[in-house]
């Protein structure tokens, strides 16, 4: 059996969603593996992990070369490094090529992409130069994101392994019944870009008075959404803190938005999917190879206008909303299963440890 570190920077959100469900699923591949994570993981009590402290921005180098030797130092006995996100992929595949082990990396969402100055942009495009001959794989969660990786000159190995999300558990909703519910299940965060759906709720209410609003998840926006909220006369409800599984509030929805200003490859919409709930998302990233129109609608990101044509359009017609749940269903099932998702990462592990 391989053992395999596997090193996350972010402790929430699909990184670590992505990390956890990986993780659990590899042992029926032949590997063990063990996660390298900052404390707060979100999962940390629920997997084989050592504590590796993390700086999220590049402005403490020493901090950073303290986290290197230590993932250096802990890597006895490992046969590969697979890195999740930027951060962790400069700690993670620095270690490993210094191991002289077999390195594999996911950016979910390379630093060079989103809202950044052109200065950032261009820092990040270098590191990933820099860094692309330590690396022996760069699993990709989409198409898009391996185009992108070509278009910046990035040579190294390039697979596509989707995201995958488990089916719906049987779970009771979290939602009370009644109108017809619109709900967003995302951490806080500005890439989220929940102000975009508030701000079409005005347009939603105007035009399907019953609708309601829900948004599931917690993070630095919090307050700051919430004022938004009450400026615009917006009775939102606010489910704080977020209590897993997802399907507890998606289970309750008659359409999913996913309002992001960029994104790689999002689990959500993969999520909705599985309860059967069509999606309305922005049209950034891989969105475009989850979410098709037998499923739900994509609109342009930052327009409320777009956003609230979308979801009135849904709301208003029952039937169509029933043939996108079935579409849904079975999208899921075909295309986007977490056990999808290990078994490729799987086989690129193998094939780099057989060579």
């Amino acid at each position: 059996m391989a053992r395999i570190a596997i090193v996350c920077e972010p402790p929430d959100g699909g990184v670590a969603e992505h990390v956890f469900h990986l993780m659990r699923g590899l042992p029926a591949h032949g590997h063990e593996a063990v996660l390298f994570a900052p404390a707060e993981f979100k999962y940390a009590a629920e997997l084989p992990m050592r504590v590796l402290p993390f700086r999220r921005d590049y402005s403490h180098p020493h901090e950073d070369a303290r986290s290197l030797g230590r993932l250096y130092r802990a890597l006895d006995g490992f046969d590969l490094v697979h890195s999740h996100s930027a951060k962790s992929g400069v700690i993670g595949r620095v270690a490993a090529k210094l191991r002289r082990l077999p390195s594999v990396y996911t950016p979910h969402g390379f630093p060079f992409v989103g809202e950044m100055s052109e200065a950032r942009r261009k820092f990040g495009v270098v590191m990933e130069r820099a860094l692309d001959p330590f690396t022996d794989a760069t699993v990709c969660v989409c198409e898009f994101e391996r185009d992108l990786a070509r278009k910046n000159g990035l040579k190294a190995r390039l697979e596509v392994v989707h995201n995958g999300s488990p089916p719906a558990p049987e779970v009771e909703s979290a939602i009370a019944p009644g109108g017809l519910v619109i709900g967003a299940v995302s951490t806080l965060r500005r890439a989220k870009r929940i102000d975009v759906l508030l701000d079409a709720m005005p347009l939603v209410l105007k035009a399907v008075p019953e609708a309601r609003l829900v948004v599931a998840g917690e993070g630095p926006l919090r307050e700051e959404l919430h004022q938004q909220a009450r400026d615009l006369g917006l009775d939102v409800e606010w489910h704080d803190p977020f209590v897993p599984p997802p399907a507890r509030y998606l289970n309750g929805l008659d359409a999913y938005v996913l309002s992001s200003n960029w994104e790689a490859f999002p689990i959500g919409p993969l999520e909705a999917m599985a309860c059967g709930v069509p999606q309305v998302v922005s049209a950034v990233g891989g969105t475009g190879e989850s979410v098709v129109p037998e499923t739900g609608i994509r609109v342009p990101p930052r327009e409320p206008e777009a956003l609230a044509a979308a979801i009135i359009e849904l709301l208003q017609d029952p039937e169509r909303r029933a043939r996108m749940s079935a579409a849904s269903r079975r999208r899921h099932a075909e295309h986007f299963t977490v056990d999808r998702q290990v078994a490729g990462t799987a086989r690129v592990y193998d094939s780099l440890l057989r060579r």
